[in-house]
C-alpha cells in the first residue's frame, strides 16, 4: 500500500483486478464495490474478520473505512483457502476482507502513538492519532481521526458547441470515526479481541450535474456504531474454535429543503439494527485432512418516519460444511452452505422466505515443490436475499421477489520466477472465469409512476484477470517494483432474444480496465508513478449512444522521504493527484475531481513515550 503509491481507500480497490468500484464523486462520494460483473450486493465486506452489514441497499459504503490503520486488503473471488471462517464469509460470490494492523504487530512494550496530518487541495484536512499500549498479556489501542472537504473542484460543462467552465457545489463533509480496540493474548495459541467503532459523516449531497441547474438543498448525515468480540484458539492439538458476536446500528438522515415539497422540505430517517453471533470448529483428524463446521445467526430489522414503513425484519441461519484435504502437490476443498432466512414485517406482508443448499468445489495443483507454479480450478453456487429497499420500498419493492443465483466458473494459474540477487521477486497471475446470474432483479414500470421490482434478468459474464508484480535491485540501497493489474469482462444480458439488451454489455461494466504503478526506493526520494484506467461504459443495458460514459486513464505521482528523530521516525509525503488534470466519470453526471494535490506528514515508526 505504501509503495504502491495508494492514496485512499478507493485507489487501492483500483489496484485489485476484476473490481468495478462506482465512485459518486470526490472523497465525499459514496463507493460501492461489485466484482466481476456481480453486483454490489454479491460482495461481502468484512472488517477484522466480521461481515459489515448493510441490508438495507445491499452495498456496503467502503469510503467509511480509512486506509490510515489498514494493514492488509484481501479480495476473494468464490471460497477461501482457509477454511476456518465464519458461514456468512463464505455465502456470498466474492469478499473484500479489510484488516486493520494489529496491536500486537509492533512488539513493543512501551507505550507509542502515531500522529498523522493530511492536507490537500479543495479544502481537504485530514488528522489520524492512534495511540497503543500494552499490559501483560492485553495490548489497547484507541484512534480516532476527522475529514473535511469543501469539495468544490471545478469540471468542464458541454453543451454542444457551448463549453463552460463550473464547479461543484453543495459539496461540504465533515467526516469523523472513532475505533477502540484491545486483544487478550489468552496464550501463545489462544486470543480473545474486542472492537468498538463509531462513524459519523454529515455531508452535502450536489446530485447529478444538470444543464445550468447548479442550485442544491439535499444533506445526508450518516451513523454508525457496532462493537464486537472474536475468540480464536486451539482447544486440543487437533481441535480449533472460533467464536463471534457483534451488534450493529446505523442511521441515514436525509434532508431537502427544496421549495417543491409540502411544508417547504422533506426528511426521509432510517434506522438499521443487526445482532450477530457464530462460531466455527476445526478439525484435523489426520495430516492431510482437515474439517470444518461453521454456524451463525443474525437478525436485522428497519425502521423509518415514512408515512408507509413496514418494519420489515429478518431471520437467518447459515451452516456450512467443509472438507480440505492435501495430496502431495493436489489440495481439493469441498463445502456445502445451508442458508435459511425467516422474513416478517409489523405493517404489511412480509417478503418470502427462503432455504437453499449451496454447493462448491475447487482444486488447486502444484506440480513442482521446488517451485511456484500453481494452476488451480473452482466451481461455487450462491445466492443473493432480496434488499429491504426491494422488498418493501413503497410504489417499488415486491414481496414476491426470488432471491438472485449466481454460479462461478474459474480456472486459472500462479508462477513465480525463481529468486535471483538482482530479481527477488516476480509472480504472475492468469485467470479466466465464466459467471452465470438468473432470477436476476430488475426494476420494470407498472405505469408512468410506478416501478415495481421483479426476476427477469439473465446475465452471463466471460471475463480474464491478470497480475504482475515484480521487485528488482539494480544496486545495493535501491529497489524498483512493478506491479499491474488488467482485466477484460464482457457481461451480457440474456434474457430476451428479441429485446434491444440482447447480447450487450451490462450498465456500467467496462470491457476493459486496469491500473498498474511504477516504484523507486532509494537513499534520497522515493518515487512512485502511477496510473488507473477503464475502457467506455453505458448508463444502460441497450447501450446507446447517448448513453455512453468516455473511458479515462487517471495518472499520479507520489514522492515520499523517511527521517530518523531520535526515537520517532518521520515520514512526509506528497501525491498529485490526476496529475494531466482529466476530467472523467466514473458513474454517470458525477465529474471526479481534476488535478490535486495532497500532502501528508506522519510517522512510519511509532513514537516511544518513556
Amino acid at each position: 500500500i505504501r509503495t504502491t503509491g495508494v492514496t485512499d481507500m478507493a485507489d487501492a480497490l483500483h489496484r485489485l483486478p476484476g473490481i468495478n468500484l462506482r465512485d459518486y464523486g470526490g472523497s465525499g462520494g459514496q463507493k460501492t464495490v461489485s466484482v466481476r460483473g456481480f453486483g454490489a450486493g454479491h460482495t461481502a465486506v468484512s472488517y477484522d474478520g466480521v461481515v459489515l452489514s448493510e441490508v438495507q441497499g445491499g452495498s456496503v459504503d467502503v469510503s467509511r473505512y480509512s486506509l490510515d490503520n489498514v494493514g492488509a486488503l484481501q479480495l476473494t473471488v468464490g471460497d477461501n483457502a482457509d477454511i476456518f471462517i465464519p458461514a456468512r464469509a463464505a455465502a456470498s460470490a466474492a469478499s473484500l476482507e479489510i484488516s486493520t494492523e494489529s496491536p500486537f504487530d509492533s512488539g513493543r512494550r512501551s507505550p507509542s502513538a502515531v500522529v498523522q496530518l493530511r492536507g490537500g487541495s479543495f479544502g481537504f484536512i485530514n488528522p489520524f492519532a492512534k495511540f497503543t499500549k500494552r499490559m501483560g498479556k492485553v495490548t489497547a489501542q484507541l484512534l480516532g481521526e476527522y475529514i473535511h472537504a469543501d469539495n468544490d473542484y471545478p469540471f468542464t460543462l458541454v453543451n454542444g458547441d457551448l463549453v463552460t467552465r463550473e464547479k461543484r457545489q453543495n459539496t461540504r463533509m465533515n467526516s469523523w470515526h472513532t475505533e477502540a480496540n484491545a486483544v487478550w493474548r489468552i496464550t501463545p495459541r489462544q486470543s480473545l479481541a474486542f472492537k468498538a467503532y463509531y462513524y459519523d459523516n454529515a455531508r452535502h449531497l450536489p446530485g447529478p450535474v444538470i444543464y445550468y441547474v447548479t442550485t442544491s438543498h439535499e444533506r445526508l448525515r450518516e451513523q454508525n456504531a457496532f462493537a464486537q468480540a472474536r475468540y480464536k484458539g486451539a482447544l486440543s492439538s487437533t481441535v480449533s474454535l472460533m467464536a463471534m458476536a457483534k451488534f450493529n446500528w446505523s442511521s441515514s438522515l436525509y434532508h431537502d429543503e427544496d421549495g417543491k415539497y409540502p411544508g417547504g422540505e422533506l426528511n426521509q430517517n432510517y434506522w438499521q439494527r443487526e445482532a450477530y453471533a457464530a462460531a466455527s470448529v476445526l478439525w484435523e483428524p489426520l495430516e492431510w485432512l482437515t474439517l470444518d463446521y461453521a454456524a451463525d445467526y443474525f437478525y436485522n430489522n428497519l425502521n423509518s418516519n415514512l408515512p408507509k414503513d413496514n418494519r420489515p425484519f429478518r431471520n437467518s441461519i447459515l451452516q456450512s460444511a467443509t472438507a480440505k484435504g492435501k495430496f502431495g502437490g493436489l489440495t481439493v476443498m469441498a463445502r456445502g452452505l445451508l442458508s435459511l432466512y425467516y422474513n416478517g414485517a409489523k405493517n404489511g406482508e412480509a417478503a418470502r422466505d427462503a432455504r437453499k443448499l449451496s454447493p462448491s468445489l475447487s482444486l488447486s495443483w502444484r506440480p513442482f515443490s521446488e517451485q511456484e507454479f500453481y494452476t488451480r480450478l473452482s466451481y461455487k453456487n450462491i445466492f443473493r436475499m432480496p434488499t429491504f429497499n426491494e422488498a418493501y420500498f413503497d410504489h417499488y419493492g415486491s414481496v414476491d421477489i426470488l432471491p438472485e443465483s449466481t454460479d462461478q466458473l474459474n480456472l486459472g494459474l500462479t508462477y513465480g520466477l525463481p529468486q535471483l540477487s538482482w530479481l527477488p521477486e516476480a509472480t504472475f497471475t492468469l485467470d479466466g472465469y465464466v459467471n452465470h446470474v438468473k432470477d436476476m432483479i430488475v426494476a420494470v414500470p407498472y405505469n408512468m409512476f410506478i416501478w415495481t421490482m421483479v426476476n427477469l434478468g439473465k446475465v452471463r459474464v466471460f471475463g480474464l484477470d491478470a497480475t504482475v508484480n515484480t521487485r528488482f535491485v539494480p544496486a545495493e540501497g535501491q529497489g524498483i517494483i512493478l506491479a499491474a493489474n488488467y482485466s477484460y469482462q464482457r457481461a451480457q444480458p440474456r434474457t430476451d432474444r428479441t429485446s434491444t439488451e440482447w447480447m450487450k454489455q451490462v450498465a456500467y461494466i467496462p470491457l476493459n480496465s486496469g491500473g498498474g504503478s511504477l516504484t523507486w526506493e532509494n537513499p534520497w526520494v522515493n518515487a512512485v508513478f502511477h496510473t488507473t484506467g477503464v475502457s467506455a461504459r453505458y448508463t444502460t443495458n441497450n447501450n446507446l449512444p447517448q448513453t455512453r460514459i468516455d473511458g479515462y486513464m487517471e495518472c499520479g505521482v507520489t514522492l515520499y522521504r523517511t527521517f530518523s528523530l531520535g526515537k520517532s521516525r518521520l515520514e512526509v509525503r506528497a501525491d498529485l493527484i490526476n496529475m494531466f488534470d482529466k476530467q472523467y466519470e466514473v458513474v454517470a453526471n458525477y465529474p471526479m475531481p481534476g488535478l490535486s494535490l495532497i500532502h501528508i506528514s506522519e510517522p512510519t515508526r511509532r513514537v516511544v513515550i518513556s
